[in-house]
């Protein structure tokens, strides 16, 4: 036992159970003894009936409801059928019982005493089904077989312990608790199940004699091809059954797996079997798995405590879940080598450390988390294992990622630069009530496992390694809570760790040092100071280096408490303190060479929110932007790259293109050069420019990007920057960003902009930087005059079942130095929503301005305006699409960009009407409103070729737009015009993927067909015609 006076209740459980592999049904007979260790006298039990989770109307459909996600039922759970308890008895007399979706409470017939014992004999049916919700215990086609995953199939009796008393929690998808006890299961199979469980099989001479074993080596498939169709080893018969006989003792669940495919690998470390099940199509990818899992299995018992029971087995499962004996896996090897270790783990941390995983997750998934980042190194080297990945340009500017940061310290700190961690000493399924592993939860592995970590750096590595095997010690074949892990490491190393567990596991602090000053003491000789600076709220200890220019580097260590561990180092005076209590500590130092360098923590385990500032000289790595996805969190990383680009005024553009930022979150900046050759000018298309235009330009453009976190506010208040001069266009941009509750980002910001010289072609000739000549419709910007504007964004997402949409606000008012005079409230709400096989996108937009708005900055009826399109590389000069496509006139063009009313079917259309008796064109106004509907129906056949289906997709649909906008009456007063409606087919084309390259964005291509107009052009007698029109992107 743990302690004095601890226990816990113990249970035997024999179960018959039959797998219907027509219905897909278990149908069990259960007798489970039960005995009451406690002090209590008991007058009722409770049951879990774990598969009734999904059963309409239970707390878990409400949850999903909730969460806004629309759930699939499968025919069983539509029918309410998931785990039926079809009767429960006890010593042959019927149970009074109140059933509770996942729960069932039982009155007993007589109550049951401290240190005595009862009996149940219970009939029950469980129902494979395919519903949308993860239920685990799940089927699945292999290659024409059915796989089935038995696991929390039958009545488990709740857990009553010295915490809760009864364990009374619904299952909601997260996690379990059991009591420790005897399982005997007999499972009754069709003949051609290969089957594995939890426990020793008992008949393995009768159900797995040495001939079909034989057969079923996994190195028999050792070259056959991957996913390849499965030979046949046990032909189906049907009414041919085998009966599997397992007895397992000191387990708190039993689980099986069954699959006519599996072939079988196996590995023995200190008697212990070590099996592999794989699908046969996948035995080339798992020739290594039971030899793998077999050293996993010796590093834990080595480094943390011996493996209690006979085997393990590890399975090709489609899945990543732990049970007793047995691990649901998935992947290939090397790959999967890390799923492999952590599912292995948890027979350590869950298996023989038996914690209320449905209460507190944390202490076996964070556990088991750093055990297999622990393990990795050891076993594969240090760093994640790369695959099959093939010699060429993705490997070689893909970054090798050392385990403990790929395996733990990446997830913890991407959320906690962000202040957007979760305190892990929380229920499991209470992180914001989300589902899955989001709102958080995903914390109770990254950051659980770097307080694990973080530990080792407080203790020391020896110190912390004895505390770890004495904690697995004296809780195996227990049931730990938090404090019981914090008391067992407190009481075993003599220090006390409170203020380090309070702060990892109760609150969201974080760790932020920074060496502000290193210098030479005046008048001292050999004497150097080293100031320290704490930023954040979480304290340590400081490990530094001091490395100096003889080549020599020095350890010391600064201890935050009476305690200092057990290490080569220098220890110097501790720095006691907290948040405004000694923010800053100078240690003093003798050297005789001069200092080169100073570092925080030269081991990476101190998991510091912002790296760069833990060296003297400041931790910058220079590299080349190759387009490969890469994480680091120990530098700040300036990524640069040439770039070329072109427009018909400035020819071809070489250039350079620059970026910086620390995990993409603080100091990100984003810096562009271009030199503008004048080399073939005007070659794509004419554009009708004069030789005064094409030779008076500008030699450089530039554009420059700045964001960065305001740490001294809560979680996520940014403040931006952004200059540029840019085809013709001079802008500057400053303001906040404000994300609130992760659905609503607030942008409250100052926009100038300024183009030189008039519109007026005559001018333009005369102007030796005409910047009007840059633009796709070159009359409709005013020129000369600053258009400045504060401007306050609302963008609010919301999801709801079925669906999810984006609602955007915009207030505009004209600013300081501005020439015009205006003000707008525009608002667009898009919807994405799914019926049968069509995704259905809806749109609706509305504006209403006063005053007098510049033409760059006028709502269009057909798409977007002009100083939209200075958003768009395609869109902000000439040189991509020609003259003739967008130019305004008595009938439809073919370029349109979308955005405004976004009537697609009017582009290039004046669109005149009469106004009191004056013919007005409305293609540009100041207010209006209109509706815009997308229907596409690519799934409801696939139109990618299957060998492009990762690189290109073609998606068609229909559309249909309608809308109004105003006219300016003679009196300055605007009144709304007819609506308009346009309809017809489109087609998106875009490329996914370019090459290997993971951070170039998606590009497409957009056709669109208005074959029905409402308001019949001048040029045109038909309202249905063949139309067409071309943009860049979707159209909303």
């Amino acid at each position: 036992m743990p302690f004095a006076g601890y226990w816990q209740q113990d249970v035997y459980y024999k179960i018959d159970a039959t797998i219907n592999e027509d219905s897909d049904i278990v149908s069990g007979n259960e007798t489970l003894k039960y005995w009451n260790n406690s002090p209590d006298t008991l007058t009722y039990v409770y049951f879990h009936l774990y598969q009734n989770m999904t059963l309409k109307g239970g707390p878990q459909a409400n949850l999903v409801r909730n969460n806004k996600v629309k759930e699939k039922f499968g025919k069983y759970e539509a029918q309410g059928l998931g785990c039926k308890m079809e009767s429960i008895k006890s010593n042959g007399v019927d149970l009074k019982t109140e059933w509770d979706y996942t729960l069932v409470k039982v009155y007993l017939p007589k109550t049951l005493l401290p240190n005595d014992s009862t009996s149940f004999e219970i009939n029950f049916k469980t129902y494979w089904d395919n519903g949308s919700e993860r239920r685990r215990f799940k089927k699945f086609n292999a290659w024409g077989y059915t796989h089935y995953d038995g696991v929390h199939w039958y009545p488990r009796i709740c857990v009553y312990d010295r915490k809760f008393g009864w364990d009374t929690n619904q299952h909601l998808g997260k996690e379990f608790y059991g009591d420790f006890g005897t399982c005997e299961v007999n499972l009754n199979f069709a003949n051609n199940f290969i089957v594995e469980a939890t426990g020793t099989l008992q008949n393995e001479n009768e159900v797995m004699p040495d001939s079909l074993r034989q057969k079923l080596d996994i190195k028999k498939f050792a070259k056959k091809p991957w996913n390849s169709e499965p030979s046949v080893i046990i032909p189906y018969i049907k009414g041919e059954r085998k009966t599997w006989k397992y007895y397992a003792e000191n387990v708190h669940d039993f689980a099986f797996t069954a699959d006519p495919t599996y072939r079988i690998g196996e590995a023995t470390w200190n008697n212990i079997r070590v099996i592999a099940m794989c699908e046969e199509p996948h035995c080339i990818g798992w020739q290594s798995a039971a030899i793998f899992a077999a050293a996993v299995v010796k590093t834990y018992s080595t480094d943390f405590g011996m493996y209690a029971w006979p085997k393990l087995v590890i399975c090709d499962a489609q899945d990543g879940m732990e049970y007793n004996m047995l691990n649901l896996d998935g992947g290939y090897e090397p790959d999967n080598y890390d799923l492999i270790a952590h599912e292995a783990g948890h027979e350590w941390f869950y298996g023989m450390v038996a914690n209320n995983e449905t209460y507190r997750a944390a202490l076996d998934e964070g556990f088991t988390q750093f055990l297999e980042s622990w393990c990795l190194p050891k076993l594969t080297g240090k760093y994640m294992p790369r695959g099959y990945m093939k010699k060429g340009y993705y490997s070689h500017f893909k970054d090798s990622v050392l385990v403990r940061d790929g395996e733990v310290y990446q997830g913890y700190l991407n959320d906690a630069i962000k202040n957007a961690d979760e305190t892990i000493n929380q229920h499991s399924d209470m992180f914001n009530s989300a589902l899955g592993h989001g709102g958080g939860y995903r914390h109770v592995y990254f950051k659980t496992a770097t307080m694990l970590w973080n530990l080792q750096y407080v203790l020391g590595d020896s110190l912390f390694n004895a505390a770890m095997k004495h904690y697995f010690a004296q809780w195996k074949f227990c049931h730990p809570y938090f404090e019981d892990f914090r008391n067992s490491v407190i009481q075993y190393t003599h220090v006390d760790l409170n203020w380090f567990f309070d702060e990892w596991m109760e609150t969201t602090k974080n760790i932020d040092y920074k060496i502000s000053c290193v210098k030479k003491v005046s008048g001292e000789k050999d004497k150097y100071e080293i100031t320290f600076k704490r930023k954040a709220r979480m304290q340590m200890p400081i490990d530094f280096s001091v490395e100096t220019k003889d080549g020599k580097t020095q350890l010391y260590t600064v201890p935050n408490t009476w305690f200092a561990k057990s290490s080569d180092v220098t220890v110097l005076p501790k720095w006691y303190g907290w948040d405004k209590l000694n923010p800053t500590y100078t240690a003093t130092i003798t050297s005789s060479s001069k200092i080169k360098n100073v570092t925080i923590d030269p081991s990476n385990r101190l998991a510091d929110i912002y790296m760069p500032n833990n060296s003297w000289k400041c931790s910058t790595k220079w590299k080349f932007d190759s387009q490969i996805l890469n994480t680091d969190w120990k530098h700040y990383v300036v990524k640069w790259r040439p770039d070329v680009w072109y427009n018909a005024v400035d020819g071809i553009k070489p250039g350079l293109h620059f970026e910086g930022d620390y995990m993409k979150w603080r100091h990100v900046f984003d810096l562009n050069v271009w030199w503008n050759s004048k080399l073939l000018q005007q070659k794509t298309f004419n554009y009708n420019l004069s030789e005064t235009q094409l030779n008076k330009v500008f030699p450089l453009s530039f554009t420059f990007d700045y964001k960065d976190n305001i740490r001294a506010f809560p979680k996520y208040v940014n403040w931006n920057l952004s200059l540029r001069h840019l085809d013709g266009l001079s802008r500057g941009k400053v303001g906040l960003e404000i994300v609130a509750g992760g659905k609503d980002v607030f942008n409250i910001y100052f926009n100038g902009m300024l183009r030189r010289a008039s519109a007026k072609t005559e001018e333009i000739d005369a102007r030796p930087f005409s910047d009007n000549r840059y633009l796709l419709f070159p009359e409709e910007w005013s020129t000369r005059d600053w258009n400045n504007s504060l401007n306050f964004d609302w963008k609010h997402n919301f999801n709801y079942i079925g669906g999810n949409s984006i609602l955007k606000m915009n207030l505009r008012a004209t600013a300081l130095k501005s020439e015009s005079n205006y003000s707008w409230l525009n608002a667009e709400l898009i919807n994405h929503n799914k019926f049968w096989k069509f995704d259905i996108d809806t749109r609706v937009f509305a504006q209403y301005a006063t005053g007098t708005i510049p033409e760059e900055s006028k709502l269009w009826l057909s798409g977007n305006n002009p100083e939209g399109m200075m958003d768009d590389k395609f869109t902000r000069s000439v040189g991509y699409f020609p003259a003739a496509w967008t130019q305004f006139g008595s009938s439809i063009n073919h370029f349109q960009d979308g955005g405004g009313l976004n009537l697609r079917g009017y582009t290039g259309y004046l669109a005149p009407e009469i106004v009191n008796g004056d013919i007005v064109t409305t293609y540009k106004g100041m207010s209006g409103a209109a509706v815009n509907i997308e229907i596409q129906f690519d799934r409801l056949w696939n139109f990618s070729p299957k060998f492009l289906r990762n690189t290109l997709k073609f998606e068609p649909y229909f559309f249909v737009d309608a809308g109004n906008i105003s006219a300016i009456r003679s009196n300055g007063i605007q009144k709304l015009q007819p609506i308009r409606i346009d309809e017809g087919i489109g087609y998106l084309f875009t490329i996914k993927r370019f090459f290997k390259f993971e951070e170039i964005k998606q590009f497409t291509i957009r056709v669109d067909f208005p074959m029905f107009v409402s308001s019949l052009p001048y040029e045109e007698k038909y309202y249905y015609n063949f139309r067409w029109m071309i943009g860049i992107g979707k159209s909303f």
